[in-house]
């Protein structure tokens, strides 16, 4: 998955937007702060807006403002809203006539996708708007991973998730 630059340049643009909820800012000065082309904004804009994320407003003190409670929109949904849904494999998709490819249930990779995919939905989850622009805060993973041997019907672990020794091939 990579974040695109109108990904990058809306949640810049979010940030400015969330510092005052309730007020509403032109779109050539939130991307004269943001450094984002002023075509790009308008774009970007018309995006969010669709996505129920900004409203808009015409006139001399038109602009858009937030939709949604900062406090309570997470990074996943403003992601999803910019660049659609969270994917890194087409394995749903990659069959014959669009559906899930025919190799998924005998795939050793497909459960690691689906799981990588968990994790960043849950990171971006975890997380909303104001508790980045307004608290500083960042998700941090904390944790480890379990390698799981079906053969054996256990799992191994090890420090930070790394096999044991006794898994070492190596």
């Amino acid at each position: 998955m990579e974040i695109a630059r109108k990904t990058d340049y809306a949640l810049r643009m979010l940030a400015t937007l969330a510092t005052d909820p309730a007020g509403v800012v032109s779109v050539r000065e939130v991307a004269r702060a943001n450094g984002v082309p002023y075509s790009f904004a308008r774009s970007i804009q018309h995006d969010l807006a669709l996505a129920g994320i900004v409203e808009n407003s015409r006139g001399a003190n038109g602009g858009m403002r937030l939709a949604v409670d900062p406090r309570e929109v997470t990074l996943l949904r403003l992601l999803e809203a910019v660049q659609g849904p969270l994917a890194l494999c087409g394995c749903d998709a990659a069959g014959a006539d669009g559906g899930p490819c025919e190799r998924r249930g005998a795939c050793g990779f497909n459960p690691i996708w689906c799981n990588a995919e968990a994790m960043l939905r849950s990171f971006f989850g975890s997380v909303t708007l104001w508790q980045v622009v307004e608290e500083g805060c960042v998700p941090r993973f904390t944790g480890g991973f379990e390698l799981l041997r079906p053969q054996e019907g256990g799992a191994v672990t090890g420090a930070a998730g790394a096999p044991d020794k006794k898994d070492s091939h190596a």
